[in-house]
């Protein structure tokens, strides 16, 4: 039976009518951060303060720090465009999945890795790889306990692949014009909880792909084209504003910011095609990374990308490689945007939808595995069905299959 819409018209005007009453003004808090942004100037001071929520007594600082010197920029400083390299060998790539299904006699799961090469600045055409791989061993889909693997198991093996297939395709393009650009569609800076199956293994696997990278001398960046959640920079300001001998692990927040994003604030300070300095990520998981090896803390910046038509202010995660390398940082800067003007109105990197493109496993590619996987089993084991239906599954799918209409 079909939502019943006439039923949730009062209930949506109400809705109407509380937003009216809602304070959407954030108008004096972005400017208390803009004037915060541009009072940035003091490096040793920044640097100073930061070291503070390091403390044991204080802890607790998830936000954005400078650069250790020679590399740090400040924080208030924008940087234009650069020039655009005259060739480059572009490599991006994306992933997707099929979750497994406990329903199945034997459970699989699926990852799809789609990589895109473009050869920037060269009359070459682009090159397309699909890599997908279909998991049903027993003691690769199964858990302890003989439990079917969790969904968010599966995400981060398929990350995972991603990396390390990004890192082998470029790997195989060392030879090819340089500089030599890694675009990954997600943050850099990945970890998995100890709830996730295998989860020491998968960040060993994750951290060897970065190696792979920096060994190829790779340009990677990690582009994260929505950071609507990220206050990384807000939460800098806020530490900036407050007396030293007043810092404490309560007031590591937004604080009289509260409800202004790192976008709202770029989007403000930021002309289309500008990048902001960049930062790092005071936490953890970073100072982790940093543990392994100097190269391999993850840094940021915020730049505006533009269409020419439309802006869009994106995060790009670049390992330390990379940001204490100013050409490096400079091409990336250039190559990103030249890629977000490919698409008219969508400031996006081109080499990033085309390996979204042929990484995505739609519901008709499942449908078609499914008939491909029943096939097979019928041919080795026809007097089985592949599928255990319990009684509530069996009568939702009657419900909801199509019907056919007969007459009279």
């Amino acid at each position: 039976m079909a939502l019943e819409f006439n039923k949730l018209v009062e209930q949506v005007q109400k809705m109407g009518r509380m937003i009216g009453q809602l304070d959407f003004d954030s108008g004096d808090r972005l400017q208390l951060a803009i004037q915060r942004f541009n009072a940035a100037t003091d490096l040793n001071a920044i640097h100073e303060r930061v070291e503070i929520t390091r403390r044991p007594d204080v802890s607790g600082y998830r936000g954005a720090a400078p650069l250790d010197a020679p590399h740090h920029e400040r924080i208030c400083d924008t940087f234009a465009p650069p020039a655009t390299p005259a060739s480059a060998t572009i490599v991006a790539a994306d992933g997707s999945q099929i979750y497994p299904n406990e329903q199945w006699r034997i459970p699989y799961y699926l990852t799809n890795i789609g990589i895109f090469v473009y050869h920037h600045g060269e009359d070459r055409r682009p090159e397309q790889i699909t890599l997908p791989k279909l998991v049903y061993h027993p003691e690769r889909v199964r858990e302890r306990g003989k439990r079917v693997i969790a969904n968010r198991t599966v995400d981060a093996i398929r990350t995972v692949r991603e990396m390390q297939e990004l890192a082998d395709a470029v790997w195989s393009m060392k030879d090819e014009a340089r500089p030599l650009l890694a675009l990954y569609d997600n943050r850099l800076l990945f970890w998995v909880t100890s709830d996730v199956s295998g989860h020491q293994e998968i960040v060993k696997k994750y951290h060897g792909a970065l190696v792979h990278l920096h060994d190829a001398g790779a340009l990677l960046a990690g582009y994260v084209d929505n950071p609507a959640r990220s206050r990384l920079v807000i939460r800098l300001l806020h530490l900036l504003s407050l007396p030293k001998d007043a810092i404490k692990e309560s007031d590591l927040g937004a604080g009289d910011m509260e409800g202004i994003r790192d976008v709202d604030l770029f989007n403000a300070v930021l002309e289309p095609g500008e990048r902001s300095a960049l930062m790092v990520q005071n936490s953890p998981h970073n100072l982790k990374y940093k543990k392994r090896g100097a190269s391999y803390e993850i840094a940021f910046f915020y730049v505006k990308a533009t269409s020419g038509y439309q802006d869009a202010i994106a995060r790009v995660d670049v390992p330390m490689w990379v940001a204490r390398d100013k050409r490096s940082v400079d091409e990336l800067h250039a190559l990103v945007l030249e890629q977000c003007a490919m698409q008219g109105r969508n400031p996006y990197p081109y080499a990033l939808t085309r390996a979204d493109e042929l990484a995505v496993v739609t519901g008709r590619d499942k449908q078609k595995l499914e008939e491909m996987i029943r096939l097979e089993w019928r041919l080795n084991q026809p007097q089985i069905d592949p599928l255990v239906f319990s009684a509530k599954t069996f009568g939702k799918q009657i419900a909801r299959s199509s019907k056919r209409q007969h007459e009279l």
